[in-house]
C-alpha cells in the first residue's frame, strides 16, 4: 500500500510541474526567461534556448532549451518539451531527466535519459518515466535497472544522506 501511495504521490507532483504549463491554476502567470526566444508562427512553435527557467507559482523547471508546440489556433498547447540538464523544483518534490515532454491533451507528462523523481527520501530511478494524471506510472530501464528507494513514514533512515 505504501508503494501505491508513493507512486501516486510522485505522479501527483510530476503533474503539478506540467500543470505550470497548462496554464489551468487561476490566475497565477507563467514566466518563461531564456538567453533567446524564436518563435514560427507558421508552424505555431516557441522556442527558448539558452539557461531556460520556466516558473509558475512555486513550481520552477530549468533546462537548456524549451519548445512549446500549439495547435494550428496557437491557442492552445499540443506539447511542451524541455531538452538538456532537465530539472523539476516544487514544494512537494524533485525530477531530473535529459528530456521531459509534456502532453497536456493526454493528460501525460514522459522523463527521458537517467529520469529521476524525489520526494522526501523516496526516489523512482529509470531511463524512462511516463505518469499519467489519473495516478499510472509506467518505468522502463534501457541502459539502467529501474530502482525504487521507499523510506518508512517517520523512518530515521535517509536522513542526513
Amino acid at each position: 500500500m505504501r508503494r501505491v501511495f508513493c507512486a501516486l504521490v510522485i505522479a501527483g507532483v510530476i503533474f503539478s510541474y506540467s500543470s505550470a504549463f497548462s496554464g489551468s491554476v487561476g490566475n497565477v502567470p507563467i514566466v518563461v526567461e531564456a538567453q533567446k526566444l524564436t518563435y514560427n508562427d507558421k508552424k505555431k512553435v516557441a522556442t527558448y534556448i539558452g539557461s531556460v527557467i520556466a516558473q509558475h507559482g512555486k513550481t520552477v523547471i530549468t533546462g537548456d532549451r524549451l519548445t512549446i508546440y500549439f495547435d494550428p489556433t496557437g491557442k492552445h498547447i499540443r506539447k511542451i518539451v524541455v531538452e538538456g540538464n532537465v530539472h523539476v523544483k516544487d514544494p512537494r518534490g524533485e525530477g531530473w531527466c535529459k528530456k521531459l515532454i509534456y502532453y497536456p491533451f493526454e493528460e501525460k507528462v514522459v522523463l527521458l535519459g537517467d529520469a529521476k523523481l524525489k520526494q522526501g527520501d523516496n526516489v523512482i530511478i529509470g531511463d524512462r518515466i511516463v505518469a499519467y494524471k489519473d495516478g499510472r506510472v509506467e518505468v522502463e530501464g534501457v541502459k539502467q535497472r529501474v530502482k525504487t528507494v521507499i523510506y518508512p513514514e517517520g523512518s530515521s533512515l535517509g536522513k542526513n544522506r
